[in-house]
């Protein structure tokens, strides 16, 4: 047990530059540093224009002011955030609540088809956790789940994309690919191996399916190619976010709003981007 609590705090006392440099730009910005959001809100447009790439076929413009307005927005709430991973679920809610309904799925890629089909929680917690690299425990937090819950989405999300229904597996199959799913985010364990191993043989299906999840991964580092904003949009969404900030005060939570977020991060209002 202690061991473990020594573990905990050093993870906790011990955060990635990139994380600690993050925390202080959300801390300067919500005092009124818009240069300071700018940068916060730079680490986070990958990852929407992943999303809303992956959700239809649409015009660059139209997908570039879909951003702006998430990022407009999450700068009206800022002051209601206590820490980071509030900020990043104010952006995870935003995105989700805003994935278009109306518009092309179909693609010349298959893959690029069955992202669309995703449901966007599915789409969002497989995208941070696949095309951004955010740690298991991000995504978690994010999405106010459990390891495992999350761990089943991934499962969820790779059996589709290589399009197998995951409805139309038993509970031991999904039981199987679920494990599978989790050594991916683990250290090497030969014993756990050994016991997968043994596992496949026995359901050749199953093996099957986890080929098909390896050889999908070169596709989908071209996917995400793809969906990465060129420089030049990237800095034009930047500065549409500044000009926009430069004119739009950011909301005053009140006190129990601020004391009932830091406790439990659930007061904010909700937006809509056309």
């Amino acid at each position: 047990m202690f061991h473990s609590l020594r573990n905990f705090l050093f993870k906790f006392n011990h955060a990635k530059p990139a994380r600690k440099a993050g925390r202080e730009s959300l801390r300067l910005a919500k005092n009124g540093d818009r240069e300071q959001y700018l940068a916060l809100a730079a680490n986070y447009i990958d990852l929407a224009h992943d999303f809303f790439g992956t959700t239809v076929a649409e015009t660059e413009d139209s997908r570039m002011s879909r951003i702006e307005q998430v990022f407009l927005h999450l700068w009206v709430q800022l002051r209601y955030t206590e820490r980071l991973s509030d900020y990043e679920y104010m952006l995870a809610t935003a995105l989700i609540g805003n994935a278009p309904i109306d518009g092309q799925i179909t693609s010349s890629e298959p893959l690029v088809t069955r992202m669309r089909l995703l449901s966007p929680e599915v789409r969002f917690a497989y995208i941070a956790y696949e095309f951004e690299n955010w740690p298991l425990k991000w995504v978690a937090l994010v999405m106010r789940q459990r390891y495992q819950a999350t761990h089943h989405l991934l499962s969820k999300a790779r059996c589709e994309l290589c399009g197998i229904s995951w409805e139309s597996l038993c509970n031991e199959e999904r039981a199987c690919l679920q494990a599978i799913s989790e050594s991916f985010d683990k250290k090497p364990n030969v014993r756990a191996n050994k016991r997968l191993k043994k596992r496949l043989k026995n359901d050749p299906r199953i093996a099957t399916i986890k080929a098909q999840w390896l050889e999908m991964r070169p596709e989908l580092v071209e996917i995400r190619l793809r969906y990465k904003p060129e420089r030049q949009h990237r800095e034009r969404i930047l500065k549409n976010i500044l000009e926009a900030i430069n004119e739009t005060p950011m909301t005053r939570p009140a006190i129990v709003d601020r004391m009932f977020n830091k406790v439990h991060f659930s007061r904010h209002s909700k937006m809509k981007a056309s």
